[in-house]
């Protein structure tokens, strides 16, 4: 052990600690490794005072280049006794109370080229003197609210200074001023060459786009105020970059052909401006990028049909744009494709059966002209992923009793295999994900929300404003796992299916406006976590079930049905407990019974309430008298047909 030179303990550092120095403590640990280059003890439980920490450290391991001690209840202040370690590279104790102000004497580590004190409840003023060590590449102190001179998220005001750019002498290379204030940069300044990151997110950000250095990988500029075009040679200083993203701000004009030259990017979003023309054939033909973000704007033109047949695309946003034409055929090269939003746009085909043999997990349709029916042929009928499907607001029509929702089995196991309730949709692009989340808009309990994490335990189904017939098939309530359920606005006839009660997942069901008739099943009313249900204008008839649920729910769910009675609806006539019910209104069926009373006084008595309790009502109870006439028409109907 003695000739030991890196050692690695770490957990991981955004995770509570699953080790702690005991026995031996961190003395013990180190006391003998003097030959010792790395030591790694993030997310290991040490709880040392700083001058105890910083002592044991520098006293036992003098030629220590890395320290990387994150997340370890340390406390502060860090003691000068660290200078002791002169060939110290990198210095990261984030995530650490330290509780104190930062020390003049870092600025003494010559050879330093990581500081990372983020979340470390520093106080006071930042030195100065440590953006002028010549080999600083990356310093990180966010998250430390109370740091005067902070980077990130402290509400930072004013322009960038120039001289940020000359810390290490040019060599930065990693920048990150995002969730601040800020809304220029100083006069004249130079990106500095070798810069990797830079991050100035959700910030004031105004004018033209800046050009990032031709080394970046990581260029953030999302949710600020830039205004004017894309530069047109802005592909060109994109060559190396990962990720550009330059969502939400004021950016109008054409995408410049130039970001075909960026043939490494990974995830590209320019969502959410004012950009317009049409999509460069290159961007679905480049066979790394993992994220296709460029909805919310003005493009127009078709979908170009060039998807790589190496396609690794797992998102597709291209929603709220005036984009038409059809699915062009070579997505189905994009095996690896999660999440595919089109909704908004002009679209005008059938639909998209290939995707079944995708990961599809998110399917947005909603407001173009698709049309025609669902039934894809049988090897394309299986949605082994699928939880979000929004086709609402097109012509899609058809017999939906045929739809085989018992093979759609990202909705029935739904929570298998998900280790945890937030578990949501994930990029696997480097550090990616801290940075881009799909988000889709869905209509829940009647109103459109967004989802800006997409958990996999979310499962929904909007088939609304379509033209679909038939009844709802029995094997919907195999669909465990489901959430939302929205089937408004068709011309589905036949009953509620009792099988609807196996949903016990379910938080929102829309049935209105359709031709359902029947009774409302009582195994609704087992549905103790439904928040919102919505029963409105079909043809259903009998009590509304009783159950504390369906007690929170207002008239308006039943609204329409002329045919219900019971709670919440009109019960002035029918108080509980009442002998008074609708006479034969329960049924269709029309029950004509004969009864011989040789007692003609009985008889006589008998009518005379009976006439005089039916004509009462007929005066006094409009439900009552809505639902007579209505009886009589069907009586009416049933021995006069037509010719």
């Amino acid at each position: 052990m003695k000739k030991l030179v890196s050692l690695d303990l770490s957990g991981y550092f955004f995770l509570s600690p699953l080790l702690k120095l005991e026995n031996p403590d961190l003395k013990m640990l180190v006391q003998n490794l003097k030959e010792l280059k790395e030591l790694y003890l993030d997310s290991v439980n040490i709880s040392a005072q700083g001058n105890d920490w910083c002592q044991i450290i520098s006293s036992s391991l003098p030629d220590l280049r890395t320290l990387s001690l994150r997340n370890c209840y340390l406390s502060g202040p860090i003691d000068s006794s660290l200078l002791e370690l002169r060939s110290l590279s990198v210095l990261r104790v984030d995530f650490n109370d330290l509780a104190s102000e930062v020390p003049d004497f870092l600025a003494n580590f010559s050879g330093l080229t990581t500081l990372s004190l983020a979340s470390c409840s520093l106080l006071g003023s930042f030195p100065e003197k440590i953006f002028e060590i010549p080999t600083l590449q990356n310093l990180d102190l966010s998250n430390n609210v109370l740091l005067s001179g902070n980077l990130s998220s402290n509400q930072l005001k004013g322009e960038i200074p120039n001289w940020i750019w000359e810390i290490g002498n040019g060599s930065l290379r990693y920048l990150n001023l995002s969730d601040n204030l800020l809304h220029g940069f100083q006069e004249p300044y130079k990106f500095p060459s070798l810069m990797l990151v830079l991050d100035l997110h959700r910030n004031q950000f105004q004018g033209e786009l800046p050009f990032p250095s031709f080394s970046s990988i990581f260029v953030y500029y999302s949710h600020n105020f830039f205004t004017n075009s894309i530069p047109n040679d802005i592909g060109v200083f994109l060559s190396e970059t990962l990720f550009f993203f330059i969502s939400n701000n004021n950016l109008t004009g054409e995408i410049p052909p130039s970001i075909c030259n960026a043939t490494k990017l990974e995830a590209l979003d320019l969502s959410a401006n004012a950009l317009t023309g049409s999509i460069p054939p290159c961007l679905p033909n480049n066979s790394v990028l993992g994220i296709l973000s460029l909805g919310k704007n003005k493009l127009s033109g078709t979908i170009p049909d060039t998807f790589s047949v190496n396609c690794r695309l797992k998102t597709l946003d291209l929603q709220n744009n005036t984009l038409n034409g059809k699915i062009p055929g070579s997505l189905v090269n994009c095996p690896f494709l999660e999440v595919l939003n089109i909704g908004n746009n002009r679209f005008e085909d059938t639909f998209p059966c290939m995707l079944t043999k995708t990961h599809l997990h998110v399917l947005i349709l909603r407001s173009n002209k698709f049309y025609g029916d669902l039934h894809c042929p049988r090897p394309f009928q299986e949605w082994s992923f699928l939880q979000i499907i929004d086709i609402s607001t097109n012509n899609f029509s058809g017999d939906f009793s045929l739809l085989p929702f018992s093979l759609w089995k990202g909705m029935i196991n739904g929570n298998d295999n998900k280790k945890s309730q937030y578990n949501h949709l994930r990029l696997d692009f480097l550090e990616v994900q801290k940075y881009y989340q799909d988000t889709v808009t869905v209509t829940m309990k009647g109103q459109e929300m967004e989802l800006t994490k997409i958990l996999l335990i979310f499962t929904s189904i909007d088939f609304s404003n379509n033209k679909f017939h038939g009844e709802i098939p029995y094997s919907i309530g195999d669909l465990k796992s489901l959430y939302g359920l929205n089937l408004s606005h068709n011309e589905l006839t036949g009953p509620i299916p009792a099988s609807i009660g196996n949903l016990t997942q379910l938080g929102s069901l829309d049935l209105s406006v359709n031709k359902l008739t029947g009774k409302i099943p009582v195994e609704l009313a087992s549905l103790t976590y439904l928040p919102f249900l919505n029963l409105s204008y079909n043809r259903l008839f009998g009590k509304i079930p009783e159950g504390s649920q369906f007690q929170t729910f207002s008239a308006a769910s039943f609204e329409g049905n002329d045919g219900l009675y019971g709670f919440p609806v009109d019960t002035s006539c029918y108080e509980k407990g009442s002998s008074i019910s609708p006479p034969g209104f329960q049924t269709e069926e029309v029950h004509l019974k004969k009864e011989i009373d040789w007692d003609y006084v009985s008889a006589a008595l008998g009518f005379a309430v009976a006439f005089g309790s039916t004509v009462w009502l007929t005066l006094h109870c409009k439900r009552w008298r809505e639902m007579l006439f209505g009886k009589v028409d069907q009586i009416y109907l049933k021995f006069f047909r037509r010719w």
